[in-house]
């Protein structure tokens, strides 16, 4: 019987699912602070936060089970786990919840800063960087992955203190680390659909592992939400500029 599950140690693979259940819980948390700040309940903040977080386990929760009974095994163009996740998930997010007035008023209380330091949560690109270790990414995909949401994440905390210091040119900073954390999600969409490409050509596997439990997790959550969450900054700065 055919095994979907991923070929790393299990306590890579344990480590990687407290880690991104962790990184949910970091996103929820500024969101139910902006919800107080815009004068919301206590109790209504709280239900915000929440909210987020059972959505994002629901969701994980439903990609898991298309991975583990390999419905994203398939070799297509885009990727099944594209198909069937992250493009339906990026349309909710930008097309439904990003229209919403909840979410516009939580965009107008929450802090830049607060939206920049969220993506300290890209420190789990360092995974792409351990599945390569073990040989079970191809480098180039692994190594461009891994070092973009790693230096995302090591510069988000200097790049939000800088704005919340209001220091001189910090919204231009803010700016520039913006797009880069951005076209780092864009380039690897690219190569995901490149190696796609090139394994129906070859009738290899392209990137094995982005359809086993749990790394699917990666595209099936990733490029929606960071690209929501740049989307995101970009409302805020110019929010800010108008001020």
């Amino acid at each position: 019987m055919t095994s979907y599950l991923s070929g790393m140690p299990i306590w890579a693979s344990a480590l990687f699912i407290a880690g991104f259940i962790y990184s949910i819980s970091f996103i929820a948390n500024p969101a139910k602070q902006a919800a107080l700040n815009a004068g919301m309940t206590p109790a209504s903040a709280r239900n915000v936060q929440f909210g987020i977080f059972g959505f994002y386990l629901l969701y994980l929760a439903y990609a898991s089970i298309l991975a583990l009974t390999g419905v994203f095994a398939t070799n297509s163009i885009p990727p099944k786990v594209m198909v069937l996740t992250s493009i339906p998930l990026t349309i909710l997010l930008f097309a439904i919840v990003g229209n919403t007035k909840l979410f516009k008023r939580l965009l107008r209380s929450i802090t830049l800063e607060s939206l920049i330091s969220l993506h300290v949560f890209r420190v789990l690109g360092v995974f792409f960087i351990l599945l390569y270790f073990y040989h079970l990414l191809p480098r180039d995909f692994a190594l461009s992955a891994g070092i973009g949401d790693i230096l995302t994440a090591l510069f988000a905390l200097p790049v939000a203190r800088m704005v919340a210091k209001r220091k001189p040119g910090s919204l231009f900073v803010a700016y520039a680390w913006n797009v880069f954390g951005a076209l780092d999600i864009i380039t690897l969409l690219v190569i995901a659909i490149i190696n796609a490409r090139n394994a129906i050509i070859t009738g290899e596997p392209g990137s094995p592992e982005m359809i086993n439990f749990p790394f699917m997790w990666f595209p099936a959550f990733a490029p929606a939400t960071i690209l929501f969450l740049h989307a995101s900054i970009f409302r805020k700065l110019r929010q800010v500029a108008t001020r």
